[in-house]
């Protein structure tokens, strides 16, 4: 038994990619379009080499997890789904549009595979502290264990992963936008023009058109907070410094991100920045 696998979180991949390759234009994976599907399973297993020294070693597969919607796959997705070596993984899309089922799906799969003896190592391509049980896990049983993460500091895109499994790991590599800008590429979906109100000229804008920001939805954001906060492996204690009332950076950057994540509705307001940090200022 001399081979390894990839699994990749395709949320957590291009959800970075797409920050990275529009120079922070977007977040949304739908202005991303994977120009060579091949080519990036050839840059993720490059990179995957590369960090875990998997020179001699045999590729069982790399692991495609994403969210897929009740209507089919996307044409992201189906540009993945016919690459060699490449088994594509479903979770599914909840009424948020957010990714569930997949950091249970890898876990699964990465401690089957171990069980079985059926690799020495392994690379996760994620940010996902819910993957540390089976990190630990592969480990007891003497595999491998590398973690890639995509960020481009230059660009103020910073890698999203949690300490969680960035400590456990054997390895941690990163993907940037040199790898990324020759497979990937901003693309950005064509929004269908707005018609005009009834009784408003054409080509008069009506007044403070595009100024309203997205209503504050408190009750989301204090779900969200209070997701993350129990999400931590170790407790939070001394993150808020009660004079300053500051956050430690590394834990505001991981809050925000989740929420983010759990909004799904692009990058967040100032005014949800600031609830999110005052919610988890009071819960911790």
């Amino acid at each position: 038994m001399n081979r390894f696998v990839v699994m990749v979180d395709a949320g957590y991949l291009l959800r970075q990619s797409i920050e990275i390759v529009s120079h922070r234009a977007s977040t949304s994976r739908a202005d991303l379009e994977i120009s060579d599907p091949a080519g990036l399973i050839r840059v993720l297993l490059d990179k995957s080499s590369a960090t875990l020294d998997l020179s001699g070693k045999e590729l069982l597969r790399v692991y495609w997890y994403d969210g897929v919607m009740a209507n089919g796959f996307t044409p992201q997705q189906r540009s993945l789904v016919n690459v060699d070596d490449v088994q594509f993984r479903a979770g599914t899309i909840n009424g948020r549009g957010q990714q569930k089922g997949v950091d249970s799906l890898i876990v699964t799969d990465l401690i089957e595979l171990t069980s079985h003896h059926a690799i020495c190592d392994a690379v996760l391509v994620t940010g996902d502290s819910d993957l540390a049980v089976g990190i630990e896990v592969a480990q007891k049983r003497g595999v491998r264990i590398a973690v890639l993460g995509v960020e481009d500091l230059a660009a103020g895109v910073a890698h999203h992963q949690s300490f969680e499994i960035t400590s456990r790991a054997d390895r941690v590599g990163m993907l940037g936008q040199t790898e990324l800008a020759q497979v990937l590429r901003f693309a950005p979906v064509q929004q269908a023009p707005v018609p005009p109100a009834v009784g408003v000229p054409t080509g008069s804008a009506p007044a403070a058109a595009g100024t309203a920001a997205p209503p504050l939805d408190r009750s989301r954001i204090e779900v969200a907070v209070r997701a993350f906060i129990s999400q931590q492996a170790t407790p939070l204690t001394g993150v808020v410094d009660h004079t300053t009332k500051r956050i430690d950076g590394t834990v505001d950057r991981a809050l925000l991100h989740h929420v983010f994540t759990e909004l799904g509705h692009g990058r967040l307001t100032e005014a949800e920045k600031v609830y999110a940090r005052q919610v988890f200022r009071s819960a911790v």
